[in-house]
This record gives structure tokens, sequence and C-alpha cells, in this order.
């Protein structure tokens, strides 16, 4: 990662992908943003190609992940862009289709092994969450939020941040972010799409600029 103005940055574009096909069967592959062994948290951009299918599955840890571009049907409910399938540790989930492909954020907290089941669990935990049926509100000037997730027992929330033309981000109180769409300034590097800052502890944070306003993911823990 690359270190500026108190943040590691990486680029989507240069992050390291794992073909999960080699790993565990599934058509998709895998991109590490940022693995936060002191959290127990990974944070990865999931690529599935056209028509895939992601089996019915359970894992001992859980997931926040976010549609960022394409669609998957799941439970008879297509989710798009900026909406969020809340995988909970040790509760079956999917299957989950990708008609057209569809590339994913996903924020994981404790181990993502998992192994495929055939029935669906009583538990009531795992949702799906259609961003569009939750309002923004205003939040520090120049800019909206809408919380996505906010999850005692995922020990996880997960918002979405609007922010305005010339908004300046100062002293940010999430734990990692990534633009979805539009820039941001962090000193001298630009960043755009897909993105991702990490914002360590005990370090000054510069202010994070929006010259041409943003939509950015963030990830706090609870």
């Amino acid at each position: 990662m690359l270190l500026a103005g108190g943040y590691e940055i990486a680029r989507a574009a240069d992050i390291p992908w794992e073909d999960r096909m080699n790993v565990d069967g599934w058509p998709s592959r895998a991109g590490m943003y940022c693995n936060d062994v002191d959290n127990n948290l990974c944070m990865r951009l999931i690529d599935y190609p056209v028509g895939s299918t992601e089996p019915r599955h359970v894992h001992g840890g859980t997931h926040a992940t976010t549609v960022l571009r394409g669609r998957t049907v799941v439970d008879g409910l297509t989710l798009g862009p900026l909406d969020v399938i809340l995988g909970p540790s040790n509760e079956p989930h999917g299957p989950l289709h990708y008609p057209e492909g569809c590339q994913l954020f996903s924020a994981f907290t404790g181990s993502y092994f998992h192994s495929e089941v055939e029935q669906l669990s009583p538990e009531k935990h795992y949702r799906l969450i259609q961003s569009a049926q939750i309002p923004w509100e205003d939040g520090a000037p120049g800019f909206q939020t809408k919380t996505l997730v906010n999850s005692d027992f995922a020990s996880l929330r997960l918002q979405a941040l609007r922010a305005g033309t010339d908004a300046v981000l100062e002293k940010p109180a999430m734990l990692a972010g990534l633009v979805v769409e539009g820039e941001a300034l962090i000193e001298d590097e630009r960043l755009g799409a897909w993105d991702f800052f990490y914002v360590p502890i005990g370090l000054v944070h510069s202010g994070i600029r929006f010259p041409r306003g943003a939509t950015l993911l963030t990830v706090t823990l609870l």
C-alpha cells in the first residue's frame, strides 16, 4: 500500500488477485485491498463472470458484501449497485446468481473459508439490503450519509457517504473507505472509482478533498 497524508492507499489497478476457481472451485476471483489482521477484517474486490452462480454456503465469519457493478439475483430479489448482502457467521445463505457478471466489495470479519450446504437455516440474521429504500441524511456540511449495515453481531457498520463538490472530509471517523464513483484527493494522490484507503490509528490524517464530488462506501468496526 502507498502511504499518503496518514492513509494507506490501495488502487484497484494494483491490488493482487486470487483465482477462486483454483482455491474452492467457484468461478470468480478476489482482489485484496487490505487484510487487517489485528481487527480480523479483510476487505476485497470480488469479480464474478457472466452467467456464474455462487452456491448456497456457510462460513465462520460474517460479511457485508456490496454490489458495485452489475446485479445479483438471490431469493427472487435483484440487487444492484449499493445494495448489500449481509451473510452472518455460520448461517447458510444463497445461492446467488450473476446473469450479467458482477463486481462486489466485501468486508469480511472472521474466517471466510466456506462449505457448501443444501438447506437454509432457521436463523434470521441473513439480510438483503436495498439501498434505495434507505433515505440519505444530512451529515457534516457538504456531506450526506446512509447507513447500510449497523450490526452488533457483525461488529460492523457500513455506510454510503455522498460528498458534494469541493467538500472536504476532516478527521475521518471510519476505518476504511472505497470510492464508488467520482474522485477523492489525499495530498497529491488522486483516487478514482474503486480505489481504497485505510485509516491507521495513531497517525495524523490530512483532509480528504472531493473537488468534483464523490460517493464512498465507508467501513467502521463497532
